[in-house]
């Protein structure tokens, strides 16, 4: 018999119109275990953009990120490139932040060891880009030191602001710069948006106050009497100030200012692989290493909540792609064993086992392009209803979680390659499932079945 491919096409056609049950079972259990995938990756895809615009408005467009190197000299590991001096290395950075469109506001200094308690500076000009000052600087008393307080203050922020054990009553309160909410924006009981969401993690269990240094020298003076305070208490071990802090120098950090969220995330991952800055360097005896911090509303770190997100989702992708081919392949060797006879009738017209594998091949073809339809039919129905349920909601949250003025726009339906894998992966079906049944299609298991019916 020579076939042609419209034949075949014909026959394997037949193979569903005439076993409509069995092929509709098989279409609705792979549309429904890859209609799930797809739904929850439009979403993903449309919540990766709606999240970032919520985090992005909270800083007006906004991206920063604090930078620079790390003193880390008890750490032994590692290839440390030896370099003159911290300020040439930190020049280095300001160099490659420039590469990527960005520009250094300014910096900010971290008191810990030196002082008893942790201090956190930046100067004027962060201050003025990030800060909203509700109190003008002016009006203070000498003795009184400025600082920022993030949006929403954690648990622990009011012991940022303790000195020895009390409450440090020079710290003024002269503004805000922007945070998150605790914990992730999930949505109240329930809710299968929340299986995304509570992927999503908020900056503010870190946020501290932020002391102004305004030019005046009292922050200077400030620092100056707490590191006297420390030397008087730990006098066995230092002298005096001077000693105390070659012993433990503040470090100082640039903050970065992006007006695009891609050049910050790029510089964020590519800076730590970069031959012109290096990640690691030796000055004297002591070692430092680049570090890089998301900061003031832990935008860039979006990037690496989705991504591990999108990570899962292809785990389970594969994961059904595989109980797909298992269903698919149990399925059709019942269905060949039920078409022992009708094999028979192709080998006795003539049909070559390739015509066969041909037309039962199609067949599975048929039932996979039917499955993606029904897939993408699902799909649509499952992001619409999700959509339509939690979209104010989800505004609402995202507009608590961000401490927002307006309510942000909520988009759950995204696009991106994720939806042509997750229909190769269908497709993939059918060649695997026919591969584990060829067996099947030998002359020898046919006459079996013959003989049993």
């Amino acid at each position: 018999m020579g076939l042609k491919f419209s034949d075949a096409l014909r026959l394997s056609w037949s193979n569903i119109t005439q076993h409509k049950k069995r092929s509709a079972a098989i279409i609705l259990t792979i549309s429904i275990l890859f209609g799930v995938i797809m739904a929850f990756n439009f979403m993903l895809q449309g919540l990766r953009g709606t999240i970032l615009d919520a985090a992005l408005q909270a800083n007006d467009g906004k991206v920063y990120l604090q930078t620079g190197y790390q003193n880390i000299s008890e750490i032994n590991e590692g290839d440390f490139r030896p370099v003159n001096d911290l300020e040439t290395a930190q020049e280095m950075i300001r160099e490659e932040v420039a590469r990527y469109d960005g520009q250094i506001l300014g910096t900010m200094t971290v008191y810990q060891h030196q002082i008893g308690s942790t201090r956190w500076v930046i100067n004027q000009a962060v201050a003025d880009a990030v800060g909203s000052l509700e109190l003008n600087l002016d009006k203070l008393e000498p003795d009184q030191i400025p600082f920022l307080a993030p949006e929403f203050e954690n648990v622990h922020f009011q012991g940022y602001l303790a000195n020895n054990g009390k409450k440090d009553e020079q710290l003024v309160q002269v503004g805000t710069y922007p945070s998150t909410g605790t914990g992730s924006p999930t949505l109240p009981g329930f809710n299968p948006l929340n299986l995304l969401l509570s992927m999503v993690y908020g900056s503010s269990t870190t946020a501290p106050p932020l002391i102004i240094d305004d030019g005046t020298e009292r922050v200077e003076k400030y620092i100056q009497e707490m590191a006297e305070t420390k030397v008087k208490q730990d006098g066995y071990y230092y002298e005096n100030v001077e000693q105390l802090f070659e012993a433990w120098p503040p470090e100082t950090y640039f903050i970065a200012e992006f007006d695009n969220y891609d050049d910050a995330v790029n510089y964020y991952y590519d800076s730590n692989a970069s031959k012109d800055i290096p990640a690691k360097i030796l000055i004297g005896e002591k070692k430092y290493s680049l570090l890089n911090m998301d900061i003031f509303g832990r935008v860039i770190y979006l990037r690496l909540d989705f991504d591990n997100l999108q990570f899962m989702l292809t785990a389970i992708e594969v994961l059904f792609i595989i109980i797909a081919v298992l269903i698919a392949t149990f399925t059709f060797a019942h269905l060949i064993d039920n078409d022992a006879a009708t094999v028979a009738l192709y080998r006795s017209l003539g049909a070559s086992t390739g015509n066969i594998y041909l037309i039962y091949f199609l067949y599975l073809v048929e039932l996979c392009l039917l499955a993606v339809l029904s897939c993408i039919l699902i799909a649509f129905m499952i992001v619409g209803v999700m959509w339509l349920a939690n979209a104010g909601a989800l505004a609402e949250r995202l507009k608590e979680f961000y401490i927002l003025k307006d309510l942000p726009k909520v988009n759950l339906f995204g696009f991106n390659s994720m939806f042509f894998w997750t229909i190769g992966s269908i497709m993939l079906v059918a060649p695997l499932s026919l591969l584990l049944t060829m067996r099947r299609f030998s002359a020898k298991h046919i006459a079996k079945k013959l003989k049993e019916d």
